[in-house]
């Protein structure tokens, strides 16, 4: 009892005790304490595998979402090129729609009835009037272009010049065959080829279909986009759809102006054919920079199967015809819109005829037209840095240069 007490009661064996149960506890919170970074260390390695583990997922199924949507593009490029002609005829008859609806003030079902039944009584008066003889017309001119084209071979063979220059190239020969073979495709294409008709009425009712009810799949592509894009979405559409709507006009008045003036012009000189070699010439102003090259080559042919002075008169008729398409009457009807520019529209063409041929070069321009639309929203003018001006070997805003 008495070691007992002692024992408890003493001072040096309890200020001892005390002072292991501190450096126990002075000791242990260190331990604790690296324990704890040791784990969040852990946690945040491990967080970070899964972010770049979550990263690297998204980059390979991007990847592969994006290679996909390019190859179905490419493999359906036709397709879509087609869809695309069809939204252009959708636009130009929801011009006239829109037109009537203001002048008539007719619903819309109704006014675009109205359109569909003048534009069938039109055309089924035409072919009741015109339509053997343009046939007719077209099926001379499918058999006269090769025999035109042999014609002009012959004629240059007897000049010395022109035998010169056949006998400078071995393969003239097989050149002239080409060429009159080419031609008689030409004509073919125009007059019976069901692929070009299939592809004709495919465009009509899917323009019919998008003209009678656009807010429909419009509606549906808004739907599809996140809604802070919508409004971007919108006003992309307007752009685009108005400057569709205003090179339409134009491209329409112009090539009216340039069939009639054509037609007027071919039957002044004597040229056979003038009627379908107008149509061909009004067809080829629908393209820019190609098809006005494009529809001198027959009238040219039949011209000089006559005299060669007659085919230099249609070759100054059409020059003086597509000078004033080019330069008066284009310009004046496209003042709503920015004019196209020559190369760019030249370049989509080129990009577009490796990529699908005919087809594309002819909706190269409207292509053109709907893009420079969304850009005017994307990239505003305003967004646009001033280009400098140059002055001498310095170049100075124009702001500065006003001053």
């Amino acid at each position: 009892m008495i070691w007992f007490l002692s024992e408890r009661n003493s001072p040096h064996e309890s200020y001892r005790s005390l002072r292991r149960k501190s450096e126990h506890y002075d000791t242990g919170e260190p331990r604790c304490a690296e324990l704890d970074s040791d784990r969040m260390g852990e946690t945040r390695a491990s967080s970070d595998d899964g972010s770049s583990k979550t990263l690297a997922v998204f980059v390979v199924l991007f990847a592969v979402g994006l290679s996909l949507a390019i190859t179905l593009a490419w493999l359906g490029r036709v397709i879509l090129l087609l869809l695309f002609a069809a939204i252009v005829v959708a636009v130009f008859l929801t011009a006239i729609v829109d037109w009537i609806k203001a002048k008539l003030k007719l619903n819309h079902g109704l006014a675009l009835a109205l359109i569909l039944f003048t534009a069938s009584a039109l055309a089924l008066f035409t072919l009741w009037i015109s339509g053997p003889n343009i046939i007719e017309q077209f099926a001379k001119l499918q058999t006269d272009l090769p025999q035109a084209a042999q014609n002009l071979i012959e004629r240059v063979k007897g000049q010395s010049w022109g035998r010169w220059l056949l006998a400078q190239w071995s393969g003239y020969s097989q050149l002239a065959d080409n060429f009159s073979y080419a031609l008689t495709r030409i004509g073919g294409i125009v007059v019976s080829t069901a692929t070009l008709l299939a592809g004709l009425i495919i465009v009509a009712f899917l323009g019919l279909y998008l003209a009678a009810e656009p807010e429909v799949y419009f509606s549906g592509i808004r739907r599809a986009t996140p809604r802070r894009y919508r409004a971007t979405l919108d006003a992309c559409a307007v752009s685009a759809v108005r400057n569709l709507r205003w090179w339409l006009l134009a491209q329409t008045l112009s090539m009216a102006a340039v069939g009639i003036l054509v037609t007027l012009g071919l039957w002044a000189l004597g040229v056979p054919l003038a009627g379908t070699l107008g149509i061909i010439a009004a067809l080829m102003t629908f393209i820019p920079n190609v098809g006005p090259i494009l529809s001198v080559v027959p009238a040219v042919l039949l011209a000089v199967a006559i005299s060669p002075g007659k085919g230099l008169l249609t070759v100054l008729l059409f020059v003086v015809v597509h000078f004033l398409e080019g330069n008066i009457i284009t310009p004046l009807l496209q003042r709503q819109i920015v004019r196209l520019p020559p190369a760019l529209t030249l370049t989509v063409q080129l990009l577009l005829a490796v990529i699908a041929g005919p087809l594309g070069v002819a909706l190269a321009a409207p292509i053109t037209a709907a893009a420079l639309g969304i850009f005017k929203v994307l990239l505003p003018a305003d967004a646009i840095p001033t280009a400098p001006v140059v002055v001498g070997p310095l170049a100075v805003p124009r702001s500065m240069a006003a001053v």
